[in-house]
């Protein structure tokens, strides 16, 4: 009875180990693969679109911006898209840059702020994708 539950210990902790193993080998492949899944600079610049340099006044007195954005889009018909409808991604920059101050804009957390706020609103304009990331290429505050 004794050498039964032996065995019976013994085969329940090779499998626990097996088991544990492959798990390990597993997780660690995805890892992998994921950093094999970064885009390329020709699938970058393939699924990003860049506005022009867009000047507006901002909520505090006396002050302007002058921006411009690339924006970074999940597929090619979503990048078409968004080419179309560039008087939209136009307006909707102007509307949030403009409601803004010179102390927002400031820093890197005022430009961070303003690429999350651009990508949310641009998010809401593109139908046939999302956006996935907003950078600021050009920024300068008067």
């Amino acid at each position: 009875m004794m050498k039964l539950i032996r065995v019976t210990l013994v085969s329940f902790i090779a499998v626990a180990v097996l088991t544990g193993g492959i798990m390990f080998f597993l997780g660690k492949d995805d890892a992998g693969s994921a950093s094999d899944q970064a885009l390329s600079a020709e699938e970058l610049a393939e699924l990003s679109v860049d506005t022009d340099s867009i000047t507006t006044n901002l909520a505090s007195p006396n002050h302007y911006a002058v921006v411009q954005f690339n924006i970074q889009l999940s597929s090619v018909e979503a990048k078409e898209e968004a080419a179309k409808r560039t008087a939209e991604i136009r307006a909707a920059v102007i509307a949030t840059v403009a409601g803004l101050t010179k102390e927002e804009l400031t820093g890197t957390d005022g430009i961070a702020t303003l690429e999350q706020e651009i990508s949310a609103k641009l998010d809401g304009i593109i139908q046939k994708g999302k956006v996935e990331r907003v950078l600021v290429t050009e920024f300068k505050v008067q």
